[in-house]
């Protein structure tokens, strides 16, 4: 009799950890959270000249993050951050930034266990870097008008905060982008983690999605096998991955002065567009780009929708985005610029 009463309230206890697990990890995200149209207040504080100073180590140090909505809804939690990146660590003296949450803070405010977030913010402190980010920023946006497979992000207004109160640097726009956990969760998916990935794996009419897109903003700092700028994830409904872009700052859309398209491209300015697709059928290619036929009053209207982004900004972004629909518009131009043009790339010596 004992040990039935041991099993029996043993097995209660198990089911009221189940419970509570279950509502743990069904709570709202901290990005669902803070999720709105107009940029938030980011107030990070940390110890910025020994980030910035070892940015190359990656090593996490001790933050706080205080953010307020534009309700005044106000989240204050400890954090720890680090650099990440790969170009950007070597050039900018702000690097992007991943910041971690500890699961039990966050459980303290009825949000998920979803902990990682990465922070965007401008290469340097000047006026132009503001443009770059924004742009980016836009980047997202766009991708978001044509596929349901995109990162979530949030619009900030980043204050830079020493231990000591001071300020370390000018506040500046940045934007959140979510964790790939939280985005395959979102998908009712998963994340595919191979290293390298083979053409084959992956699904063609998604990939195609992105090779226009990327074609749009004239990107071409991306490529499959090695997932630079890809993450690939497996979604209901699709028989093999799905690619989802990020990272769009070397992009002609940005125009950043630091970017360059590939060396074995030949491409003389950063402003020209490459399209790096697989080849497919006439009318496979004018079915995806009905896509963005459909949502090019929003797309050209996009640029001066983002907070922050100047008129001469958002002008040049407009008339980039326009010279994709001429393109697109124009048979010989679609057949010259993207129909035949496949298969280009990597460039074969």
């Amino acid at each position: 009799m004992y040990i039935y009463f041991r099993l029996k309230s043993l097995y209660i206890i198990l089911f009221l950890l189940t419970i509570t697990l279950e509502v743990f990890c069904q709570g709202t995200s901290l990005l669902q959270e803070i999720k709105q149209d107009s940029a938030i207040s980011l107030y990070l504080t940390q110890d910025w000249k020994q980030i910035e100073k070892h940015k190359k180590d990656k090593a996490y140090q001790s933050a706080n993050v205080r953010m307020i909505t534009t309700d005044k809804d106000t989240i204050t939690i400890p954090a720890k951050v680090r650099t990440r990146g790969n170009m950007r660590l070597q050039i900018c003296s702000l690097p992007p930034l991943k910041v971690k949450f500890e699961k039990s803070d966050l459980a303290a405010h009825q949000l998920s266990p979803l902990n990682e977030l990465d922070l965007v913010q401008p290469c340097h402190a000047a006026d132009q870097y503001y443009q770059y980010i924004l742009k980016e920023y836009l980047a997202y946006k766009l991708w978001e008008l044509v596929s349901p497979a995109y990162f979530r992000t949030q619009l900030v207004k980043i204050h830079y905060a020493n231990q000591d109160g001071t300020d370390a640097h000018d506040p500046s726009y940045g934007f959140l982008v979510e964790n790939t956990e939280e985005l395959v969760e979102r998908l009712g998916g998963r994340r595919n983690k191979t290293p390298v990935i083979s053409n084959n794996a992956v699904d063609k009419q998604p990939m195609l999605r992105v090779a226009l897109f990327e074609f749009m903003i004239g990107n071409t700092d991306w490529f499959i096998q090695n997932r630079h700028n890809l993450e690939f994830v497996v979604i209901p409904g699709h028989p093999l991955l799905v690619p989802v872009p990020y990272d769009f700052d070397y992009s002609a859309l940005v125009g950043a002065t630091y970017a360059a398209h590939h060396e074995s491209l030949g491409l003389t300015s950063i402003n020209s567009r490459y399209y790096q697709g697989w080849c497919f059928t006439e009318a496979e290619v004018d079915k995806e780009l009905d896509i963005f036929r459909a949502q090019k009053e929003n797309i050209l209207a996009m640029p001066y929708r983002i907070q922050g982004l100047s008129q001469k900004s958002a002008d040049q972004a407009r008339e980039f985005l326009a010279a994709f629909f001429e393109i697109i518009e124009n048979p010989r131009k679609l057949d010259n610029q993207i129909i035949s043009h496949c298969d280009m790339w990597p460039v074969k010596n």
